[in-house]
């Protein structure tokens, strides 16, 4: 497993100019794999050449020696209403799989608490430009005040020093009529589905960066300030404690399952996780405790991969807490990111109801409680509920189908947030055994598990497995067993017809029928 193995306290103007030229080249080699958007000076000016009373850069190494992240303070004395004031400025970047290990926090505010020691009654603010919702939703999450916020104007007087602040480290302002959007240049580097995962995110927070900073894929700052008072700094505090307690408390919970009556505890806490899940909630006490009787509760750190791409299992997943990556090989053989998961998801259903292996690999993108569900347990529960059934092969459906287009090139032109809205717009049809269903042409068939004998005119053919067919003339369905399947409308939208006609071939007078294993699902 990835994971930070050294870190190592830097503080440039204690180097030579060679040395500082050597510490820039390693760390904006790092930066360019995080970042786009800026080049070699102006991360040096930032970063390492900094023209700030103190700088401390603090760099994470792994465990062959090779710089995986950094986290850049500094300490700038400013006036305000005449009197010195501390500002404090911050740049930092991770690779992804080095990601969520909270150690950015603890030095961060340690340099913050040493400074305010040494200079008692001065006052003392963070103020950043923030680039991504991640970074504001971090702070929203640790103090309890932080400007600009939702529903509550900046006082005057702290929106003035704000916009001088900016001006002063040389943001130019996107639009004249705000002064706390500002021209960076970072432009954080994800994919289409990270960016969905934060389009989607239901942390407020993040929703209102994402409102107040729309351009933020464009390289806009949002400025931010955080009072370094009493109340945030303990609110600090507290989260870390609170972290750093949990992982004991973990283990005195895993130890109490173990002991006379355990079983008992092991179930109440997954019955708990359970209900709070949308997808169970609806479900009584007695069919949860029948699940959570062979169910297993999980505790992840960052970075623990849940299953990898090719394991044989065939359980489901419930991401109680946490986050976590859907990682897939991409040409070149390394791992990208093909989905964000958060609180609330259900994932591994492929492999639960397709009995197949693993498709992908999961990993904890934080610390995570993870329910879960052996398939045998499930089964009958799916057997009996309509509801539960169909949501889970929606889910299915959904990850299957964005695979599969995906991976088309006649549909390559098609952003995710158009691929899901297409297959939202078709119908979930569950077949009995020698029951069927006539497509009209122009409607497309994704058959996601079972076997279907196929009837176009004269020819018949049959089929098993996932498939995504067209439909270009009338064609009879027949289940040859229980199969699930959905029936997707004509691409009426005009979004989705220009994107798909600049890249379709010549039309065959016979349906095409694709038969393709996802390259990336959980």
């Amino acid at each position: 497993m990835p994971r930070i193995a050294s870190t190592e306290i830097i503080v440039p103007k204690s180097l030579s100019l060679e040395a500082r030229a050597r510490l820039t080249d390693a760390l904006y080699a790092v930066h360019q794999q995080i970042f786009d958007g800026v080049e070699r000076e102006s991360f040096a000016k930032y970063v390492v050449e900094s023209k700030a009373e103190q700088t401390w850069i603090q760099v994470h190494k792994n465990e062959a020696g090779d710089i995986v992240g950094y986290f850049a303070m500094h300490v700038f004395e400013k006036p305000l209403n005449g009197v010195t004031t501390a500002v404090f400025r911050a740049e930092a970047g991770s690779l992804r799989a080095y990601r969520g290990a909270n150690t950015n926090t603890r030095f961060g505010l340690s340099l913050v608490l040493k400074y305010m020691l040494r200079h008692p009654g001065r006052p003392a603010y963070y103020m950043g430009s923030l680039v991504h919702p991640s970074s504001y939703a971090l702070f929203a999450k640790y103090c309890g005040e932080v400007w600009p916020r939702r529903e509550q104007p900046v006082p005057p007087q702290l929106l003035a020093f704000m916009d001088g602040l900016a001006t002063e480290f040389g943001l130019e302002k996107v639009d004249a009529a705000n002064p706390l959007l500002r021209e960076v240049g970072w432009r954080t580097r994800e994919s289409e589905v990270e960016r969905d995962y934060w389009r989607q995110c239901d942390k407020p927070a993040a929703r209102y960066f994402m409102e107040a900073n729309p351009g933020y894929v464009n390289g806009h700052g949002l400025v931010t300030l955080v009072p370094a008072t009493a109340a945030n700094i303990l609110s600090v505090l507290s989260v870390l404690v609170g972290r750093s307690l949990r992982k004991p408390m973990d283990a005195l919970r895993a130890l109490a399952r173990r002991l006379p009556g355990g079983a008992k505890l092991r179930r109440s806490e997954v019955v708990r996780q359970l209900r709070a899940s949308p997808l169970f909630a609806r479900f009584g006490t007695q069919a949860l405790e029948s699940l959570a009787a062979s169910a297993q509760v999980m505790e992840l750190p960052a970075g623990r991969y849940v299953f990898r791409k090719g394991d044989a299992s065939d359980e489901l997943y419930l991401l109680a807490r946490g986050a976590a990556y859907v990682l897939a090989e991409n040409g070149g053989g390394e791992e990208g990111v093909v989905n964000q998961l958060g609180s609330g998801t259900v994932f591994g259903e492929i492999a639960m109801l397709g009995g197949e292996r693993r498709s992908a690999s999961v990993r904890t993108a934080a610390a995570s409680t993870l329910v879960r569900i052996p398939r045998a347990a499930l089964l009958p529960l799916l057997a009996a509920d309509a509801g539960l059934r169909r949501s889970v092969w929606g889910t299915f459906a959904e990850r299957r189908f964005d695979d599969l287009v995906r991976g088309m090139d006649r549909y390559a032109k098609l952003g995710r947030k158009a691929r899901l809205g297409w297959l939202q717009r078709g119908e979930q049809v569950e077949l009995a055994p020698r029951q069927e269903r006539l497509l009209e042409p122009g409607s497309y068939l994704l058959v996601l598990a079972g076997a279907v004998e196929l009837t176009h005119a004269a020819p018949r053919m049959t089929a098993r497995g996932t498939m995504l067919l067209e439909v270009e003339r009338p064609l009879r369905v027949v289940a040859q067993e229980s199969t699930q399947l959905v029936v997707l409308p004509r691409l009426a939208s005009p979004e989705l017809l220009l994107a798909v006609e600049t890249s379709l071939p010549q039309a065959l007078p016979l349906p095409r029928v694709v038969l393709e294993q996802p390259r990336a699902a959980a």
